[in-house]
This record gives C-alpha cells, structure tokens and sequence, in this order.
C-alpha cells in the first residue's frame, strides 16, 4: 500500500485569489514543442480502473518510460505538459488520472479532493500504470522511472518504496519520510527538490529526511533552493520561480538520464 501523503496545509497557507485563477492553466505558450504523440488510454479493467494522459517521443523505438504523478489539482493542463516536456526527451511518459475524471481549479476543492484520495485505490492506479507500460511494445523490457510533485511527490516515494521495478524515483516538495526503517525497503535512487521557503515542509524537516536516507544507506541526490517555496515548479502560479526551476529540471533529466538510459 502506497500512503497518502498530501501537501495541504502548505498550499492553503499560499492560495491567494490570484493563485485561485491560475489554478490548471496550462504551461505559458511557448513552451510546448511539437513532436510528441498524445493520448488516453484505460488502465486496469474495463468495468473499472482509470484513464492515464500519455505522452509518447516521435517514431516506434523503444524508450525508457517515466510515470508522473499528479498535484491536488488533479489531471490539468500543467502535469500534461510535464509529460509533453519529459517525452521531448525521449521518454515515454504517461500520467494516471488518481481522481478519476475530477479536476480542481481552486485549493478548497483540491483539499477536498487530496484528502478524499483512497491510498489502496492510488497504488491500485499506480500499480496499473506499470502494468500498462510493461504490455506496450516499446516500454515492455525498459526502465521505468517515476516523478511526483506535492501529494505525487510522496506517492512517488512510495511507489517506489514498495515496487523495485522503478529504476529512479524524482519528487518535488512531497512530504518526507524520516523514519529510517520505513526507508529501508527503497532500491531505486530518489532525487529530492524542495523550497527552503516551503512553509509546510520546512528546512529542518527535509534534513531530518536526508539523514533518515543517510543512515538507511540510500542512494539520494537532496536539493534545497534558497529563496523558493512550495509549488515552485508549478508554471503560472505565484509560487513559480523560473530560476529554481530551470536548475531543477536540468537535475531531473540528467538524473533520469544516468539511471533510465545509461
């Protein structure tokens, strides 16, 4: 079972009514390319499951394959187009729906949302995502890596907790685990982005998750960004920081690169 782990109370202490309007928008034009072929699939059984937005490169070569996990807003335009971004990369990169066709555009409703999330049905979602990878041609035999940002961010540490096939694991400002014993099981190496103004996950807590790693013997790449908070990937919304960002990113694809495709 993959645990719940929300960002809730720091996204609520940041939402401002302009925050509210920017909620789902899209990435700001411009920064889509052209190339990647998109689509919805269905994931686990037909009388059930969930539907997933993948993102596949150009052409029918295999490619290492990457599964994004979602904020409390759900589904929206913004994680779409982390997907478009990763598979201009070369990866194959699709995004389970964990709300099941609902969509938050204000904090109130994604807080609702987040904490109605059942964890046995997220890891359910999860699980058949890999399953969905590992019966597609191209991705059958390839390595399968995982990023997640805020609530994605904790369920991608745990996906990759309890599944060894997930060969790295990213997660941006995910609440952190600082038990050493319930790090244990973690083969995967974990990058870990966070703000070093995030109010919900503060500077001491993400180094109490270092030394949790440290002493667990994990293989772990931890980043603080001086001067972001919470959401500060999340183009289009206040909280964004396009240095911290561009820096992080940069980290994300040679990190994916290293352990997906080298």
């Amino acid at each position: 079972m993959i645990p719940v782990l929300t960002c809730v109370a720091t996204l609520l202490l940041a939402a401002s009514p302009e925050s509210r309007a920017a909620a789902g928008r899209p990435a700001a034009a411009g920064s889509q390319k052209a190339g990647p072929d998109t689509a919805l699939v269905h994931l686990g059984p037909a009388e059930g499951g969930t539907s997933a937005f993948v993102a596949r490169p150009p052409g029918r070569a295999v490619a290492p394959a990457v599964i994004v996990i979602h904020e409390w807003w759900g589904l929206n335009g913004q994680i779409r187009e982390i997907a478009r971004r990763l598979s201009l990369q070369g990866y194959i990169a699709i995004v389970p729906d964990l709300y099941h066709g609902k969509v938050a555009s204000d904090p109130e409703t994604a807080h609702e949302l987040s904490r109605a999330l059942d964890s046995d049905r997220a890891s359910a979602d999860l699980d058949a995502a890999l399953e969905w990878l590992r019966a597609q041609p191209r991705t059958a035999k390839s390595r399968v890596g995982v990023i997640g940002f805020c609530m994605g961010g904790a369920l991608g540490l745990g996906l990759a907790l309890h599944d060894p096939a997930i060969a790295a694991a990213v997660m941006f400002y995910g609440r952190p685990e600082t038990d050493p014993g319930k790090l244990a099981p973690l083969k995967a190496p974990l990058q870990g982005h966070f703000g070093a103004e995030d109010q919900g996950i503060p500077v001491d807590r993400v180094e109490e998750f270092q030394q949790a790693l440290k002493t667990a013997g994990k293989n772990a790449e931890i980043y603080v960004y001086a001067g972001a908070g919470h959401a500060f990937m999340h183009e289009g919304r206040p909280s964004y920081n396009a240095d911290s960002a561009r820096r992080a990113w940069a980290r994300v694809l040679a990190f994916f690169q290293k352990h997906l495709k080298g």
